[in-house]
């Protein structure tokens, strides 16, 4: 147990570079700290209940994980092998967290996100063309009549809609039509060129990003690492923010949600920073 701990903190505190190998930078330090403090109480909790003994080899192709000596496998029957030793002591933490008698998947975000992709349920083809229908509908750019709503869209997402223009080399239309805002075809093909350029591991992250923000371009903002944590939760529940700031927060409701987005943000951010 101490040793799969300490080798994990280790690792955790020791990546230094982005997926894209550029340097972390402060906005990243929060994503690995929050992450480490979770397995810290995980291991201190799952210490006297779970029975199994998880370890990580190195295998070709990667990091495979076992269990009791076996090796885990995916949903699909496919051996659970990590591209590298830091992602793999990462999803090792999340099955050393397990209850002997129960396995919790919704406590386990960088398993599933793996497990996608190793498995790839879907042809990587349809993964793509889903998220470019985000394009046209994208919170970023589909912007809500002049008032407080619209102020606080301009200014939480028109620095991202700046960021993604240059970084695609592409012009972006914002609108406030109703009909929600057609892009055109260059930005299109822009956004089809970046996709189609991530491996499996990236572009399964970068799926649960989107549809987290339920933004394109937030999505890929945080997958560059130009959103921190704070400011991707920002963007991803803005109206949801503001109708709180109007109305109030229900709890049970509102602060579930919120715990519940930090968790898929955190989740498929940590996945690329550690690929």
């Amino acid at each position: 147990m101490s040793g799969l701990r300490d080798a994990v903190l280790k690792t955790l505190l020791g990546r230094g570079r982005s997926s894209h190998g550029h340097a972390w930078g402060h906005k990243h330090t929060d994503t690995v700290c929050s992450y480490v403090q979770t397995i810290r109480t995980a291991f201190t909790v799952a210490a006297s209940r779970w029975q199994g003994h998880i370890t990580v080899q190195e295998t070709t192709g990667g990091c495979m994980i076992l269990f009791d000596g076996k090796a885990l496998r995916t949903p699909a029957r496919f051996p659970l092998i990590l591209p590298n030793r830091a992602l793999a002591l990462a999803v090792a933490a999340e099955w050393q967290w397990q209850d002997d008698m129960k396995i919790r998947p919704f406590t386990m975000p960088l398993m599933s996100l793996a497990a996608t992709a190793i498995d790839q349920p879907k042809h990587r083809n349809l993964v793509v063309n889903t998220l470019l229908t985000y394009l046209h509908a994208d919170s970023a750019c589909c912007r809500d009549a002049p008032g407080p709503l619209s102020a606080r869209q301009a200014q939480v997402y028109d620095p991202i809609v700046e960021w993604a223009s240059k970084a695609l080399q592409t012009e972006i239309t914002i609108s406030d039509s109703i009909f929600g805002s057609e892009q055109p075809e260059e930005a299109i093909e822009a956004v089809r060129c970046y996709l189609e350029g991530l491996s499996a591991w990236q572009l399964a992250a970068t799926e649960r990003l989107i549809g987290t923000c339920r933004s394109l371009l937030v999505g890929l903002a945080v997958s560059e690492g130009h959103l921190d944590l704070t400011q991707a939760l920002q963007a991803a529940r803005l109206e949801e923010e503001f109708q709180i700031d109007r109305w109030g927060l229900v709890e049970g409701g509102h602060d579930v949600d919120q715990a519940n987005a930090k968790v898929q943000l955190a989740a498929p951010s940590l996945f690329l920073r550690l690929l």
